[in-house]
Formats: structure tokens, C-alpha cells, sequence
């Protein structure tokens, strides 16, 4: 006789609640929430905010556009990638880039992705995860750029792999910036902040 697999179901109450990797990974969740891990322990978190959704739609639509045009430079653009940081660590980033190539056949959450975007929300603890910790975390995980659009802030930063480092590059309204991962690809500062709702 067949048995049914049994699957953990994670909500908000199960706030601090301790949840090995694989737990997570197979997890189904309520909707309406954003869940995390950080220590193992469950973290959830609210979904995103209309202004956050506005800003981050026209990128995801720029490099959607990008993908379509370039499809062998282009595996997938990724709304809420996730991604294991360590075993005891699993992140949700706003849009993931994963190039055609050398990590193609890995799967995620363990394949990371070449590009990672995140929309800094106006909250100082949002502000310290996107420009601190997942700074460090992307570098050592192995994101080639990794980009903060910034609302409140009107700019966008772009940190770019480069010699075990991320270079530093801030974009105003009135510059501009291509990809070296996506040749062709090009941040117009204006056009982008207008789309952006800056």
C-alpha cells in the first residue's frame, strides 16, 4: 500500500522555529509571507511593499527583455532567488542572474547566481542586510555583480568581481554603466532612475 509523502508546512507561527537545510529546502509555505533561515532558526518576514515591487519590476523587466534578446548569455532571471549562504543560512534575493555556461547543470539553492539585484527597503535593518551582509556574503559566494538600487538614495551601486574583490561603482541619474557579464547590457542612470520611480 502507498503512503503519501508528509510535507512540513511553515507559516508565521513557526517564527524561531529550528529547521535543518533539507527541512527548508523541501518545506512547502503559506502564501503571503517571506521566510528565511538564519541559524537554522526560521526568520519570517513580511512580502514586499507596493513601492518596493515598482522599483524592482523595470529591472526585472530590463534583464528579462535581456535574456529574451541574448538567450545564450542568459539561463534565467529569477524573482526571489533563493539561495543557500551556508547550512545554517538561506537568502532571498530580489532578482538573480544565472549565465549560460560552467555552473548550467547545478541546481539551487546550492548554484549561485553570476548577478544579483536587491531594492534597499527604507528600513535601517534592510539597509544594513542589502549594502553589509550580503555584500560579504555575495563576494564570498561568488556573485560576479552585484547590484543595490536605492530609491531613497536615488542612485545605484554596482560592485563587480574583480581580483578577489568587489570595485565599487555608484550611479547617478545622469550616468551610465554596461556589463561586462552581459555584453550590451546597458544601465542608462536617467532613463533607468525615471523607470525606477526616483
Amino acid at each position: 500500500m502507498a503512503t503519501q509523502q508528509q510535507f512540513l508546512v511553515l507559516g508565521p507561527t513557526d517564527t524561531g522555529r529550528l529547521v535543518s537545510s533539507s527541512e527548508y529546502e523541501e518545506a512547502e509555505f503559506r502564501a503571503s509571507l517571506e521566510l528565511r533561515t538564519r541559524g537554522r532558526r526560521l526568520l519570517v518576514m513580511p512580502p514586499d511593499s507596493p513601492e518596493h515591487d515598482q522599483c524592482s519590476e523595470p529591472v526585472r523587466d530590463l534583464l528579462g527583455a535581456y535574456r529574451l534578446a541574448h538567450p545564450r548569455i542568459v539561463e534565467s532571471v529569477v524573482s526571489e532567488c533563493w539561495l543557500r549562504v551556508d547550512e545554517g543560512t538561506d537568502r532571498i534575493g530580489d532578482i538573480g542572474v544565472f549565465l549560460a555556461g560552467d555552473r548550467s547543470g547545478q541546481k539551487r539553492p546550492q548554484r549561485v547566481p553570476e548577478m544579483m539585484f536587491e531594492v534597499v527597503s527604507p528600513d535601517r535593518e534592510s539597509r544594513e542586510r542589502d549594502y553589509v551582509k550580503k555584500r560579504k556574503e555575495y563576494l564570498r559566494l561568488g556573485v560576479l555583480e552585484y547590484v543595490i538600487v536605492d530609491r531613497m538614495r536615488r542612485r545605484v551601486t554596482v560592485y563587480t568581481h574583480e581580483s578577489g574583490r568587489y570595485r565599487k561603482r555608484v550611479l547617478h541619474p545622469d550616468r551610465r554603466y554596461g556589463s561586462r557579464s552581459c555584453p550590451g547590457l546597458i544601465y542608462r542612470s536617467r532613463t533607468f532612475s525615471d523607470q525606477l520611480r526616483f
